[in-house]
């Protein structure tokens, strides 16, 4: 799956983007960020659901991007912690720094991004898509962060859209197979199919068989 990962697609439809930061430990709040598996803040989190996560030797700050590649603008006067991190420069996206940023649990605007994606900016819509999801309820008591594990199905529906745009060389036709019941699939979308792993799996097999011409 990672040779052809589209770490820079993935990131967009999640609208999330990575601002570079200083070395681990070079400053006092570096040494009180985790990335655990927990989704509360920690004390060097900033607000509004930007997160820092931790790369080799080097802080990294999450931070919502906008769909047009821009990032929604970082202001080091909101949060003198993150004084540290550069406003104007974004690392470019790679696996490792998405898996990071899952393991800490994306920011909840994420599931919004990808599911504004998938129903073409139909709020409405997307609404009803981010509750199939993570439940209503339980959506409603994140405010700034997801869990690890509802980033883990948000990434995987993301990865899908992309490959799915690539596949099949359109938005349109990706976003009609990501929410059409597939008999491939035991009759569920690829966004159904997607809650579990093994779900997302089967549905890239369906992509790879119509990008490749390869046989189900």
């Amino acid at each position: 799956m990672l040779t052809n990962y589209d770490a820079k697609g993935v990131a967009e439809v999640m609208g999330i983007a990575f601002l570079p930061g200083s070395k681990s430990g070079s400053s006092p709040s570096a040494t009180s960020v985790g990335t655990g598996k927990g989704a509360s803040n920690s004390p060097s989190d900033a607000p509004g659901g930007d997160f820092v996560i931790h790369v080799a030797d080097t802080r990294v700050l999450v931070v919502e991007a906008r769909k047009n590649n821009t990032f929604a603008r970082f202001s080091r006067n909101r949060d003198r912690r993150h004084s540290d991190f550069n406003g104007n420069v974004l690392s470019s996206p790679s696996p490792v720094l998405i898996e990071k940023a899952v393991e800490r649990g994306l920011p909840r605007q994420a599931l919004r991004h990808v599911a504004e994606w998938l129903t073409g900016g139909d709020k409405v819509k997307a609404s009803w898509l981010e509750w199939r999801v993570v439940p209503k309820t339980t959506l409603e008591r994140r405010e700034t962060q997801l869990s690890p594990q509802e980033s883990e199905r948000t990434e995987r529906i993301a990865r899908l859209f992309v490959h799915a745009r690539r596949a099949l060389g359109t938005e349109p036709e990706a976003r009609e197979f990501m929410t059409t019941p597939h008999p491939q699939l035991d009759g569920r979308s690829p966004v159904e199919a997607a809650k579990t792993d093994l779900g997302a799996r089967r549905a890239e097999q369906i992509l790879n068989a119509l990008e490749y011409g390869l046989a189900l």
